[in-house]
């Protein structure tokens, strides 16, 4: 299941006490922090979670699944991220 920006923010403020219009508010601002920083080609480094940066992908070509024809895929920026040893070794322990 998919966990949508609200659903977010409502067990922010559940687990912090703080209202759910502070942790929409706050999420919302969080998000757009890292962002900024992103398009002005920073990498965002969260300890202990992971690492936000952006990778710019090479024009290539590719094929409509559809109708089979080939067309390019321009020069793009993607957004990737990496996760932390410590977030891996998280995961791992849940799963």
């Amino acid at each position: 299941m998919a966990v949508n920006k609200k659903e977010f923010a409502d067990r922010l403020a559940a687990n912090s006490g703080i209202t759910k219009g502070l942790a929409f508010w706050v999420v919302g601002i969080f998000w757009e922090t890292v962002l900024e920083f992103l398009a002005e080609g920073d990498t965002v480094n969260v300890y202990g979670f992971g690492k936000f940066d952006m990778k710019t992908i090479k024009e290539f070509e590719a094929r409509n699944p559809k109708t089979g024809e080939p067309h390019v895929v321009p020069e793009h920026k993607k957004v990737r991220f990496r996760p932390s040893e410590t977030l891996a070794k998280k995961i791992e322990d849940i799963c």
